[in-house]
């Protein structure tokens, strides 16, 4: 920096958190936006080491470490707890410098906070003269992560907290949710931050095959079982998941002359193959997904009660995507970055298309979500997707708000019921405005929504909101 001194400046005017290390681990420069974000002064910083925050639970993921060992630039999402008691969760990418050797002389690592990112391109969003949305990057920092679950939404966040906390006890988990929600993700999650994340995860779809198939593919089968036996025979589902993780997907389907087999298989820890005269001893443990209520299932004779017990040990409920709305921009920002790389191009978001999927119930939830971003990128002809390229199940009557709701006084006496001396029309105007905007807000059920309703910005409704205290 003393030979550019003009550097300091330039790096001080940017919003993001910047510090460059040098191939010690040292840090040796760190810019203004920094020190706000961590809390510290400057000579404070100065006195940091990378290699030391992990094991002094300052981050739970060094990304200038892993850059270093792995000798590339990476993107991570991290929890940062400094020691001034700051939390926070941050996007942060490691760039190395190469000397003439080939090795690491400098790192440069620059950090986003999620909950400000957030907070930036959902302002931009508001912003009348924002007509284009494109967040480079995020998408990027998610794809490197196996373990991908974009969760913005208070809902989603409670769940995955849930999710990590049973990840590692050998409980059944038994999710559900509608199609499209995302439970066979989940089930992934699960096994990744489980003991048995360098074991198989082995996936089956209960729904995907006939009675005769689905049992020897999941108990397997001995030479000569059946008329088209391989010669070998061949193992079973249930056994390639020994050590590791079995996932039933749509567990709801399974026949019930199986769903005896499997609940056997699951209080003895045993399986026997078609043919076979011994058992063999498995270990696995098993997460199961349904796109019903099995509760139901039982009521109707379809589904064992038994099983179904011996499944719901640890219930998780993937709420569908009308009910976390939170999540759509996040996950179509999320999926139009992955279709931009698959497909080699660059396409933005309008504003009006945020409109348009705010407003849609998503029936088909995150995966029609996926299929829409993917078939806007590829039929559009743009620089930008505007609203008239949406799909016309997006624009039709099922996305059209309803008529606002009628808040009216029944008459003069409901009118002025308050002191005389404090009534005004401007306080009555006041009143009728925090019922109309309330209304909407309950009825609709978001802001995005409540803002078409009452053909509005959004932003005014959100100033409403405030200004009153409607919760």
């Amino acid at each position: 920096m003393e030979k550019f001194p003009f550097l300091s400046e330039v790096f001080d005017s940017i919003n993001e958190g910047i510090y460059i290390l040098n191939r010690q681990g040292d840090y040796i420069y760190c810019n203004s936006a920094f020190l706000k974000m961590v809390g510290a002064t400057r000579d404070d910083a100065l006195g940091l080491n990378a290699f030391r925050l992990v094991p002094e639970g300052q981050v739970s993921i060094s990304v200038a470490v892993m850059a270093f060992e792995q000798k590339k630039k990476l993107s991570v999402i991290n929890n940062v707890c400094t020691p001034k008691g700051y939390h926070y969760r941050q996007l942060a990418t490691a760039t190395p410098i190469f000397d003439s050797v080939g090795e690491i002389e400098y790192m440069l690592v620059e950090m986003v906070r999620l909950d400000l990112f957030k907070k930036r391109y959902q302002q931009a969003i508001l912003d009348e003269d924002a007509d284009c949305i494109e967040v480079p990057g995020l998408g990027e920092a998610l794809a490197d992560r196996p373990e991908t679950f974009v969760a913005e939404s208070q809902s989603m966040r409670a769940l995955l907290d849930m999710a990590k906390q049973v990840a590692g006890v050998d409980s059944t988990i038994l999710i559900s949710g509608e199609t499209g929600t995302g439970k066979e993700v989940l089930a992934n999650f699960i096994h990744r931050h489980s003991h048995r994340a360098d074991r198989p995860m082995v996936e089956i779809n209960c729904a995907a095959l006939p009675e005769n198939l689905l049992e020897a593919e999941l108990f397997g089968y001995e030479k000569g079982a059946f008329t088209g036996a391989l010669n070998t025979g061949k193992p079973g589902m249930v056994e390639e998941a020994n050590g590791g993780t079995l996932f039933l997907d749509e567990i709801n389907s399974l026949p019930l002359a199986l769903q005896g087999k499997l609940l056997r298989v699951l209080e003895s820890h045993k399986s026997k193959r078609l043919g076979a005269v011994s058992e063999r001893e498995i270990d696995f443990r098993l997460l199961a997904a349904t796109n019903q209520d099995l509760k139901t299932c039982v009521e109707k004779g379809s589904f064992r009660a038994d099983l179904y017990y011996r499944l719901n040990v640890i219930p998780l409920e993937i709420p569908p995507l009308r009910n976390r709305r939170e999540d759509i921009i996040p996950l179509a920002l999320f999926f139009l970055d992955h279709f931009c790389k698959k497909y080699g191009r660059t396409k933005v978001f309008t504003k009006g298309v945020f409109n348009q999927m705010m407003c849609y119930d998503w029936p088909g939830n995150v995966r029609e979500l996926k299929n829409v971003v993917e078939r806007l990128l590829i039929t559009s002809s743009v620089g930008t997707m505007e609203i008239r390229q949406m799909p016309e199940n997006l624009l039709g009557e099922g996305s059209v708000p309803p008529p606002p709701p009628e808040v009216y006084p029944a008459d003069w006496e409901s009118i002025y019921q308050y002191d005389p001396e404090d009534f005004s029309l401007k306080k009555y105007m006041n009143f009728c405005e925090k019922q109309v905007v309330a209304a909407a807000l309950k009825r609709c059920g978001s802001s995005y929504k409540a803002a078409e309703l009452l053909k509005t910005d959004q932003s005014t409704i959100i100033r409403k909101r405030q200004k009153y205290g409607i919760s």
